[in-house]
């Protein structure tokens, strides 16, 4: 049994390689898109068929028609959410414009750079919007997150000394008129001094996790922070998405972490399909609520 199991991991293994890193981020990109779908009623059935299309029909993947249908509509989607879309949003659009000219031209090359410089900027900007905020390095941003996103709520009650109720407490204030002091002059809520570590945690580990990972994109591939690109995207992907299961822009930050790998090591390419499939997992299994459940 346990030879047989050996050989279909090892059959999977090896028929993952023979894809190349530019049609395998094309169809896990179409993929994240059926798992993930975008856009309103009017655009998310067609973006849906697009995408079926994409993996059924051989070859179809390259179409330079079909990414350039993708970018349009992704960019319609924008323009009804105006001014409301979320950051990868405009990423996503960006990345089929990007697979669009590659299939045009025929030139994976394109889709690598372009991958590795996306990367590169989105990492950049976001560091640089940290670092320019006093109300995010001094550990008020995260703080507030903590009490304010019920995604955020077992991972805070599993890693802090705060409770549910106290959790409650501090949202009902917060999204009230807290600008007025009551009457008795203290806070209807006491901050555990273990959720103000853990938002001080949180605000340096990102960072420095994401201002690691623009210039490891930026800087030559052969260089010292160049060779820590992949390990650095992967490590934000396993640990920030697995608190924040943003899974669309996780999945999208692994497809251009494997297109922009091009011909490297094949091991990186399995870690970035780990990764993509963790992610599936942390958006559907509530794992720190079954520990606190637990304990």
């Amino acid at each position: 049994m346990k030879n047989i199991l050996t050989q279909h991991l090892t059959q999977i293994k090896q028929g993952l390689l023979n894809y190349d890193s530019w049609e395998l981020a094309a169809k896990l990109t179409l993929i994240a898109l059926l798992l993930s779908p975008v856009g309103n009623w009017l655009v998310r059935p067609v973006v849906l068929s697009l995408c079926l299309a994409g993996l059924l029909i051989p070859n179809m993947w390259q179409s330079c028609y079909l990414w350039a249908t993708l970018t349009l509509l992704t960019t319609i989607r924008l323009y009804l959410a105006w001014p409301l879309s979320d950051n990868h949003a405009y990423l996503l659009s960006y990345w089929c414009l990007t697979f669009a000219i590659s299939c045009w031209q025929r030139d994976g090359d394109i889709l690598i750079k372009n991958a590795k410089y996306l990367i590169a900027l989105t990492f950049a900007l976001a560091s640089w919007q940290k670092w320019s905020s006093s109300e995010y390095l001094n550990g008020v941003f995260f703080l507030t997150t903590f009490l304010l996103d019920n995604r955020l709520e077992d991972f805070v009650v599993l890693f802090s000394s705060i409770t549910y109720e106290q959790v409650e407490i501090a949202e009902k204030y917060l999204e009230g008129d807290y600008r007025f002091k009551p009457a008795q002059g203290y806070l209807p809520f006491d901050i555990p001094s273990s959720l103000w570590w853990l938002a001080i945690a949180s605000t340096v580990w990102n960072l420095f996790d994401q201002t690691l990972i623009a210039i490891a994109f930026f800087v030559p591939n052969n260089s010292f922070l160049g060779r820590l690109r992949d390990p650095a995207l992967l490590l934000f992907c396993f640990t920030i998405y697995a608190v924040v299961p943003v899974v669309g822009f996780g999945w999208m930050l692994i497809t251009m972490g494997i297109a922009q790998s091009g011909k490297e090591s094949s091991s990186i390419r399995l870690w970035y399909i780990a990764a993509f499939v963790a992610l599936i997992f942390f958006y559907e299994v509530p794992w720190a609520d079954l520990i606190l459940e637990s304990i």
